[in-house]
This record gives C-alpha cells, structure tokens and sequence, in this order.
C-alpha cells in the first residue's frame, strides 16, 4: 500500500476516534408552551339527596397536587426533547363533569378562550364514545356543530382517573402524534383501542417515553402552534 494512503487512513482513523469526544450532539433549541389546566367545580358532587352547606362552593375533581403531579409527568416526557410547558392552573364549573356523548363533550367549547394557551379541561368522567361502560382517562377533542358558536375549538379533556402521563399524551395529540399501534412509548394506545383485540402480536406496553421520529413530528406541531398563536402583547400603557 502506497505510503500516503497509509498516512491518509491513519489520520482518517484518529478523526473519527476522536469524533465521540469533540463532536457531542446539540440540545434541542428551547420551545416554551402556553397550557391552561382548567379544573372543575362539579355541581353534582354531593351524595344524593344531600344539601350543600348555605355558601359552599362545589369541590373540584381533582386537587392542585394532582395536577402538579401531572406537570411532572409531562415534564419528565417532553424535556429531554427541548419541550417545556408554562402552566396557568384555574377552576371552572360547567353544567355537568361527566361527558356523555359528543354534545356533552362540545358544550365544554364554551369555556376554551381562544388565545395562545393550550386548554385542558379537567373534569369527572369522559366515557368511551365507542366501548360502552369504558372510561376513557383523556381524549384531545374538536367540537363539533352542536357547539354552534363555539364549534372547530379544539382542547383536552382529562378525567379524574386518569394516570399520570395522561396529559403529555393528550398533549402529544393535540400538536400532531397520532397513536402507536406498534406500542412500547407514550402514544401506545389506550385498552379501548381496538387494536388489543386483533389476532396475531399486540401491541407492547406502554412506556413512558418518546422515539426520535415521535420527538422530530412533536416539536414540529409544536413550533406550528406557537407561530400561529404569538403571546399577546400587553397594553400600550404597559411597555416601557
């Protein structure tokens, strides 16, 4: 072999064993989303045939700890991808919190500001449209034409016996992941899904993770939504 092919390949060999070193991967440029966690105050709360306390106020479904519980959750899925969530945590109380059917489910379109938040609505029950006797734990919902002023608002609807990494799943819908029917991460589908009851391999547990491609098609959602929903400026009287 020629004395300058050796040399060249010598030198070739020594940049890329050094390569690991020197040329570590960049993090993810930082995406920062705007997310309003609405919790309800459910009117029909109490045991029946119960009266409230004169000037109580109905309880909300689930308490800030919980919530905050579910931030976390998101939090330890979505960061190592360079996604951060900037919560507005506040109670609402609709007519009802258990969704029975799509009509149940768009009136909630009323209480969806729409601005540069994502909205999530905490509420009691949300049951399976498609299984009857399933609770679902979230689902990301469109309202429909009964909503009629409201209708096209897109949010999320989380129940209260939803585990703890429900929300970064819903989340991972509304900016674009669609379900996993392979398995084995965060957009495995859920137990209602059909796919559990087809013969041949099933899916593979849920994790509580997300693969590169996933990562890739989830910050593109992302970014998507941010430059379609700018942060609102403050008032003239306000900026200095």
């Amino acid at each position: 072999m020629p004395r300058l092919t050796v040399l060249v390949l010598l030198a070739l060999g020594q940049a890329l064993g050094e390569a690991p070193a020197t040329a570590r991967p960049k993090p993810p440029a930082p995406l920062a989303v705007p997310v309003r966690i609405l919790v309800a105050r459910c009117p029909d709360d109490a045991a029946p045939g119960s009266q409230p306390a004169p000037g109580s106020q109905p309880a909300p479904v689930r308490p800030r700890a919980w919530v905050d519980d579910q931030l976390r959750a998101a939090a330890e899925v979505l960061g190592p991808h360079g996604i951060t969530l900037v919560p507005r945590v506040e109670e609402f109380q609709p007519a009802r919190c258990d969704l029975e059917g799509r009509e149940q489910r768009d009136a909630m379109a009323r209480h969806v500001p729409i601005d540069d938040h994502a909205t999530v609505l905490v509420v009691r029950r949300v049951p399976d449209l498609a299984v009857p006797g399933h609770d679902l734990g979230g689902v990301h919902w469109r309202a429909g034409a009964s909503a009629r002023a409201h209708a096209g608002r897109r949010y999320m609807l989380l129940a209260a016996k939803a585990r703890r990494t429900v929300l970064a799943h819903e989340l991972c819908h509304y900016f674009g992941l669609p379900h996993d029917r392979r398995g084995g991460n965060l957009m495995t589908p859920g137990p209602s899904d059909p796919v559990w009851r087809r013969r041949g391999r099933k899916p593979k547990p849920h994790e509580p993770i997300l693969v590169p491609g996933q990562a890739r098609l989830l910050r593109a959602g992302v970014a998507a939504f941010l430059r379609a929903h700018p942060p609102a400026r403050p008032p003239r009287a306000q900026r200095r």
